[in-house]
């Protein structure tokens, strides 16, 4: 197949690169997506049914303009859809005055002069009846939190983009990718596919697909839990809304019923190296079940104690907890977006969009500096 020669080839079509995929097509580009994985498996980092979706951003002020186009963006793709794959319903954050949720939530809301609202631990009671705050925490509600469906979001960006005319191929592992001059040459398993332009999205393969910067990057194993539910409070349609818990040593986040599976419990914090993405131990670890539960049974004492299913995933985490995305090291024709460290795929369709700027135009008006890879040189 090395005689078509594509304007683009996006390597990896999980959340980012599906979008990636579908912003190229949407422009008219000859596009071709490449995945070992079928759309929305259960191999990486983007699985799990849900993921939550926030405005005021504790991590950083600076991703603010980012999330506010990707608003915009997902609101255009769920209208584009058949499904209700993003879906507002507030988030309930909690923690210690001075912690980094805290702390962070009013600094970003300080800079982009955002809504955010103070709850006191009655307010909680009568707004939110399922949740309890201890008297020494903090509760800030933003309106615009939300959760996305996360295996839809990518099959919708992935048909959306085949309809534009995109080509995908999966069930190949890509082995070998090398600029030649203005040509780009991808090796699979089973063929060679040559591109004027090549964007690489891997997730946790990242430093196999993305060798010179292999040193930033390290996977950490990541469990989701889903508990059985009976209790009003917490279902999506009782208003229950998205939330995190800055709790110790841990920082607990999760999702309001939203159909049989229960409620969905993980923990942000921690989680065991994983040497590859081959290696990922994938069963329950009681360390951590035992974590949430008692959470549970502190802060969400109605939810029930029977498990119902667990899910592992991998967050593929950058030396500084913040994405890298730009330009390949001394090659223009390439350009990635790695180390998303747990809190990237409410971003994935505005990342997407930056980076079909990049391999079309060689710059983009997104405010996506602070991310480049050049912070680690």
């Amino acid at each position: 197949m090395a005689d078509t020669q594509y304007d683009c080839i996006v390597l990896g079509t999980g959340g980012v690169g599906s979008a990636a995929l579908y912003h190229l097509a949407s422009r008219g580009a000859r596009v071709l997506g490449l995945d070992q994985f079928p759309p929305g498996h259960d191999q990486g980092s983007s699985h799990g049914d849900t993921r939550i979706i926030r405005l005021v951003y504790f991590e950083h002020p600076d991703y603010v303009p980012l999330l506010r186009r990707a608003f915009d963006l997902w609101q255009q793709l769920a209208e584009a859809s058949s499904l209700d794959i993003f879906q507002r319903c507030g988030i309930l954050q909690v923690g210690p005055p001075e912690g980094e949720v805290i702390s962070g939530l009013r600094r970003a809301a300080d800079a982009h002069r955002l809504e955010l609202t103070t709850l006191s631990t009655d307010d909680v009671k009568h707004q939110f009846p399922g949740f309890r705050v201890e008297d020494d925490m903090t509760a800030l509600y933003d309106p615009n939190g939300g959760i996305l469906l996360v295996e839809d979001c990518i099959r919708t960006h992935i048909s959306l983009a085949q309809v534009a005319g995109a080509s995908l191929v999966v069930g190949e592992p890509v082995t070998r990718w090398k600029s030649e001059g203005n040509v780009v040459r991808v090796e699979t398993t089973k063929s060679t596919f040559l591109t004027n332009k090549l964007i690489i999205t891997p997730g946790p393969w990242a430093n196999r697909q993305l060798p010179a910067l292999a040193k930033h990057f390290k996977i950490l194993r990541k469990s989701q839990f889903w508990f059985d539910n009976d209790a009003p409070d917490y279902q999506l349609s009782s208003q229950c809304p998205v939330f995190l818990f800055e709790h110790g040593i841990h920082t607990f986040y999760g999702f309001p019923q939203i159909d049989d599976k229960g409620v969905k419990i993980a923990d942000h914090a921690g989680g065991r190296v994983s040497r590859s993405p081959q290696s990922l131990d994938r069963e329950i670890d009681t360390e951590e079940l035992e974590a949430v539960s008692l959470f549970l049974r502190q802060c969400l004492p109605s939810v029930g104690h029977q498990l119902n299913q667990h899910v592992t995933c991998m967050y593929t985490m950058s030396s500084d907890g913040h994405f890298v995305v730009g330009q390949y090291p001394e090659t223009p024709n390439v350009h990635f977006a790695a180390g998303l460290s747990g809190h990237g795929f409410k971003f994935a369709t505005v990342l997407g969009e930056a980076l079909a700027d990049l391999s079309l135009d060689a710059k983009t008006s997104l405010p996506i500096g602070f991310l480049s890879p050049e912070r680690f040189s």
